[in-house]
């Protein structure tokens, strides 16, 4: 985030952005699409290998929550087989148009072996960036009472900023976690990030989350089950 030249973050500062939302009470943390079709090298969407330094800090923060109670929810960006949900991703993106990434069963749109959900945790299978979109997602979140998203995974300019912005149209505090964030492109994640942290969610480091995660009493056990 601070690739940016200062004149434009003193444009940001003047107009009063970037203030902090702040964590709230119940948190749940959330991993957006960490699916093969990103982490393999030779995926044709691949983020490999800036992926790889994710896994590490997405696994510390699953382990935090869990132990805390705090739900762990899963996205999964899935095509039909036939490409009949793929919309206009099958003319803005050629491996959409061609079936060859997301597809739903394929191994891969299968979350890494290396992050793999865990009793307890929930996937939500979504058809579009939004992990909010046509999803019941919303319908976990609320019957936790859920106030706070601890968001990581792929991509930072994608489907991550597509679901904070949609969080934040629903007045969910969004943290961006932004060592368990990716892109294909430094440039374009920390141009994201600083859009992002200047007008819909706080971008914060993992440190922060895990300190934030400590202090939190401790939850009751997610009843949701993984599916």
């Amino acid at each position: 985030m601070n690739d940016l030249p200062s004149e434009t973050e003193q444009v940001y500062a003047r107009q009063g952005m970037g203030q902090r939302i702040g964590f709230g009470q119940r948190p749940a943390l959330l991993v957006i699409d960490m699916q093969n079709d990103f982490c393999d090298p030779d995926a044709p969407t691949t983020l490999y290998p800036s992926i790889c330094a994710t896994y590490e800090p997405i696994r510390a923060l699953s382990q935090q929550a869990r132990a805390r109670g705090v739900p762990v929810l899963y996205t999964q960006g899935l095509v039909a087989a036939d490409g009949s949900s793929a919309g206009l991703w099958k003319l803005k993106m050629r491996h959409h148009g061609l079936r060859g990434v997301q597809i739903e069963d394929s191994r891969g749109a299968a979350i890494i072996d290396e992050l793999a959900p865990q009793a307890g945790d929930r996937v939500i299978r979504k058809w579009r960036p939004s992990a909010f979109f046509r999803t019941d997602l919303e319908v976990f979140l609320g019957v936790r009472g859920i106030d706070t998203l601890l968001v990581c995974g792929t991509s930072a300019s994608g489907c991550v900023r597509a679901t904070v912005t949609d969080g934040f149209m629903r007045d969910i505090r969004c943290m961006v976690v932004k060592e368990g964030v990716a892109d294909r492109s430094e440039a374009v994640m920390n141009a994201n990030l600083f859009d992002l942290n200047q007008k819909y969610a706080d971008v914060v480091s993992l440190a922060e989350c895990l300190t934030y995660l400590e202090t939190l009493p401790g939850l009751a056990n997610s009843d949701a089950t993984t599916r």
